[in-house]
């Protein structure tokens, strides 16, 4: 930011660091699970990260899209109102139609763990992927499914999501950047989740012994998963 004043690209990196700096404070869980220190060192934290971006904004435009994705993840740790953090959606996504880090930062927004009701995020996944459409609608609707059902603390009701949509869009992203070993985790991860043995034992084969801690967060996880796949014929 010294060496570049008119960065904003400095300044959003900046910012992103120190949200998730303020998020190893308070940790993941749900709020009841947070300890007083904890809410207080997230809190201390998450102001730095505001004020950078509310600077940044001040900047030429255009801003990076980016910039409103790092706001979006300030207006949850915040806890914006659904009409303040639908603004700021909406504000970008139709310039930067396909810059799917807004939709899973809305999504996620929108889990009843936070500030949406039941069927809030899984609505909103389908009607973005409808409003693409193709292939191009479907890789988004996987990006987020892999955010809901992995940050729905294990209750959020897969039914929700229609497995038939998620595997085109893991097709779709593959075939667009290429396969990594995070999203065939993550594949194979809501097969489980799905109890669809068939896909889980074909993406436990393809991922070996490399399972993605981000994914399972533990290998005691993983490997229950895997040997569920193997031990099921459908």
């Amino acid at each position: 930011m010294q060496q570049r004043p008119q960065s904003i690209t400095a300044r959003v990196a900046l910012a992103t660091s120190l949200h998730r700096w303020a998020w190893v404070a308070r940790g993941n869980g749900l709020a009841d699970t947070v300890t007083a220190e904890s809410w207080r060192l997230f809190n201390e934290r998450i102001q730095r990260p505001q004020s950078i971006l509310e600077g940044a904004a001040k900047l030429p435009p255009p801003l990076c899209p980016q910039w409103y994705s790092e706001m979006m993840i300030v207006g949850l740790a915040q806890g914006w109102d659904a009409g303040r953090m639908k603004d700021i959606f909406d504000r970008v996504i139709q310039a930067e139609l396909g810059y799917f880090y807004l939709d899973l930062q809305y999504a996620n927004y929108l889990l009843p763990k936070w500030y949406g009701n039941a069927g809030d995020a899984s609505s909103f996944a389908k009607n973005s992927a409808d409003n693409v459409g193709g292939d191009a609608g479907d890789e988004p609707y996987f990006q987020i499914a892999t955010i809901l059902i992995s940050r729905g603390n294990g209750n959020f009701p897969v039914q929700e999501m229609d497995w038939a949509r998620i595997q085109p869009g893991y097709q779709a992203l593959c075939t667009q950047f290429g396969t990594t070993n995070r999203a065939n985790n993550q594949v194979a991860f809501m097969a489980y989740k799905f109890r669809d043995a068939s896909v889980a034992r074909q993406q436990f084969e393809i991922i070996g012994d490399r399972w993605a801690r981000g994914v399972w967060r533990d290998r005691q996880f993983f490997d229950r998963a895997r040997d569920w796949a193997q031990g099921h014929d459908s």
